[in-house]
């Protein structure tokens, strides 16, 4: 890339993840140094990031001097040399630094509130960047103490010496929290810095994927170009990010943009070397690697860019690959059965692997299109299909009971199979309106709650308590169990107790229909010649008989392993209240100490600093708890990936569980079980009906009815009565 490519790199001091903030610096501020693109290796050249020297130490006295009483955020210390009349709260230093810099850069909330209410000028512009406090605080994260800058004033329109301001700093970071705080002041989505380079061209060539997508989801123009005429795109290729890159083309970035050079983002993408970034990009939503739309022939190009219809076919599909395994398997001979059995499966699965690879992209991975749903849809289909016109003419006389008790289980399998794939799970309704957002994030600031286990930044809603965002569904789940590939669908507060009775009820099923077939294959009359090339002639004459509905026994029998796992698994959890998203992480994190009851432990145990509780040494905002409890993203072989499908993870983990129940180790502590009796109770003889739909984030607790879409705080039993209050109204000082 030629060295007309701006310069645009801030401080490169370390990315962050989602709603994560790095930590506090105690010795200096950033100052944004821009990278280079040279001639000769077209690489951009990133130069770190410079800090200025804080306050000087040693020639004034610790309680004097003003700037490191900031830093530290000793409040008492600073009203001393205020009541003294030694500094005032505009103090500037030859730098035009002031002590609110300081406070704000090194996260010192009550330090930064004194000073502000003490009349600190918050607009104050120092430093070689030539910032504000809030920039300074920006570019640290702390949006804690950058939403207290904004309620008393801070302009978030204001530029530093480089023409960033605020918004572009925090995109710099990474910090989607800190976005979703900026951009609901108003700030103009696509405001630009001197070079001409908008939010998103930053989101994208930092390559945050979280950040790019807050900003196209606010309305930003994909397709917006800096003073070179570069766009979003083509810096996405610089930093060669595939999920920013899949995510600009989605929204209609222009693929074949160019630079004020001539340069599209073909070009660029081989000067940086990420070629094989634009074309998978490409790929992956449907463009060939000209970037034109592909076509396919005999008209399928409309039907495979349908997800609609991509549905339907992974759906389908495995009902013809389940019928062609048995099909095979009990026609042919076995030398050639078994080969030829694989050789046709792996055909098949080949085909919608393929169909896979060219629909939509979030079906590219065929774990995450309906296949697996389809091959449980297609194996109960053909159980049924068979048990209707082989099994039940000739077992409806002598087995009776079994053929009324299988039709039975059938059909409740199939009503709470069809109800638990179909069914809203319990998706936590979204916010009308930016106003209600922004009401919602002003109430969470209060009650210092605005971090990712209360707030959820793709959903713009607060999370209930037991929810989670699903990626697969695209939505907040109340009481989320578990994203199920064999239903297709998450599992959570609607739908929960019908994919509890699905299981139950395939369980016995299978059972019953093991029996119904063993007394079909002895009513059935035995062959004249019956040959077979490795089993005895005695098993080889009841194999004979009806190969195919053995053989599809065997595959039913194979299913009732990893359902008994999941059954077992699911009757334990209603036992404890809990979810299977609760049961593999253990309960780390405990909503029911937020960090306002560390704020007010911290004041009534005598300080007034907010780093004594715990607000501004955390890396992950101001709840401490949190950052011990956030789950990192794993990279998982094949072997775990059907490890998780067929929920033997699970199994085994809470086998784990049950084994470490000894006296000597304690569980972590479950906030909803009231003892297995009560716990089973409220599960099973919920009020909501078993046939049919119950009130959304319905569900009882402790014998009393409760709404997970709106629950907030975990319930907790009072000394008398059967009610239940919120642990949060009880008196933080009674707790320190």
């Amino acid at each position: 890339m030629s060295a007309g490519i701006p310069s645009v790199e801030p401080h490169t001091n370390g990315s962050t993840s989602l709603g994560s903030s790095p930590p506090s610096t105690t010795n200096g501020k950033g100052r944004a140094i821009p990278p280079k693109v040279t001639h000769e290796d077209a690489s951009v050249e990133m130069k770190p990031m410079h800090l200025e020297r804080g306050p000087a130490k040693g020639s004034i006295p610790l309680g004097e001097d003003i700037m490191q009483i900031a830093r530290i955020g000793e409040v008492s210390a600073m009203q001393r040399l205020f009541d003294e009349k030694k500094f005032s709260a505009n103090h500037r230093d030859e730098e035009g630094i002031t002590p609110l810099h300081w406070a704000a850069i090194n996260n010192q909330y009550a330090m930064c509130k004194f000073l502000l209410d003490s009349g600190a000028d918050v607009n104050a512009k120092g430093g070689e960047s030539v910032a504000t406090p809030a920039m300074w605080a920006a570019q640290r994260c702390h949006y804690y103490i950058v939403h207290l800058l904004l309620q008393h004033g801070a302009d978030p329109l204001l530029t530093d010496v480089q023409g960033y301001n605020i918004l572009h700093l925090a995109t710099i970071d990474g910090n989607a929290f800190l976005l979703v705080l900026l951009l609901h002041q108003e700030i103009p989505v696509d405001v630009i810095d001197q070079q001409g380079h908008t939010g998103l061209m930053w989101a994208a060539y930092k390559g945050y994927p979280a950040c790019v997508d807050l900003f196209l989801r606010w309305g930003a123009n994909a397709n917006a170009v800096d003073e070179s005429g570069l766009t979003p795109l083509h810096w996405a290729l610089v930093k060669g990010s595939l999920p920013c890159v899949l995510k600009l083309i989605e929204y209609g970035a222009d693929r074949f943009a160019k630079t004020r050079d001539g340069k599209s983002p073909v070009v660029v993408a081989g000067e940086m070397n990420t070629t094989r970034v634009w074309y998978r990009g490409l790929d992956e939503c449907g463009y060939d690697f000209d970037g034109n739309a592909k076509v396919f022939s005999f008209g399928l190009s409309s039907w495979i860019r349908s997800k609609n219809a991509m549905s339907k076919f992974f759906f389908l599909w495995p009902f013809l690959t389940v019928f062609v395994a048995i099909w095979i398997l009990s026609n042919m001979v076995i030398y050639a059965a078994v080969p030829m059995m694989l050789v046709s499966v792996f055909g098949l699965q080949w085909i919608a692997q393929k169909a896979a690879s060219q629909g939509p992209s979030e079906y590219r991975i065929l774990q995450k299109t309906p296949f697996l749903s389809g091959v449980f849809a297609g194996s109960l289909f053909w159980v049924g299909f068979r048990y209707a016109f082989s099994i039940l003419p000739v077992t409806y006389s002598t087995s009776p009971i079994l053929n009324i008790l299988f039709t039975t289980f059938f059909s409740l399998t199939a009503y709470f199979y069809v109800y638990s794939m179909i069914e809203d799970p319990g998706f936590v309704p979204k916010l009308g309106s930016r106003n209600q957002q922004r009401a919602v994030i002003a109430e969470l600031f209060e009650q210092w709650k605005f971090d990712e286990e209360n707030f959820c930044v793709y959903c713009m809603v607060r999370k209930p308590l037991r929810s989670k965002h699903c990626k697969r569904c695209a939505r907040c789940v109340a009481k989320h169990d578990h994203h199920c590939p064999w239903i297709d669908n998450c599992v959570g507060a609607n739908n929960l107790r019908h994919f509890v009775l699905y299981i139950t009820c395939l369980e016995v099923g299978i059972i019953l229909f093991v029996q119904l077939t063993f007394n079909y294959i002895n009513s059935l009359p035995a062959p004249a010649e019956a040959q077979c090339n490795i089993i005895n002639e005695t098993l080889c004459d009841y194999v004979l008989r009806d190969t195919f509905t053995l053989v599809l026994n065997i595959w039913v029998c194979i299913q009732l392993v990893w359902v008994t796992m999941l059954v077992a698994v699911q009757m334990i959890q209603v036992s404890r209240n809990q979810t299977t998203y609760e049961n593999m992480r253990g309960h780390s994190i405990d909503r029911s100490y937020p960090s306002s009851r560390a704020f007010a432990s911290a004041i009534a145990s005598g300080t007034t600093s907010l780093d004594a509780a715990g607000l501004s040494s955390s890396g992950q905002g101001p709840n401490p708890a949190l950052a011990r409890g956030v789950n990192r993203p794993r990279r998982h072989g094949c072997l775990q990936q059907w490890s998780s499908l067929l929920g033997i993870d699970t199994f085994f983990a809470t086998a784990r569980d049950g084994l470490r129940d000894g006296p000597r180790v304690a569980r972590p502590r479950n906030p909803f079980s009231r003892g297995i009796v009560t716990n089973c109770r409220d599960f099973w003889c919920d009020r909501a009906p078993y046939f049919g739909k119950r009130d959304p984030g319905a569900a009882m607790l402790g014998g009393e009815v409760v709404n997970y879409n709106r629950m907030y705080e975990t319930p907790s039993l009072m000394h008398s009565g059967g009610n239940y209050r919120s642990l949060a109204d009880e008196d933080p000082e009674q707790r320190v």
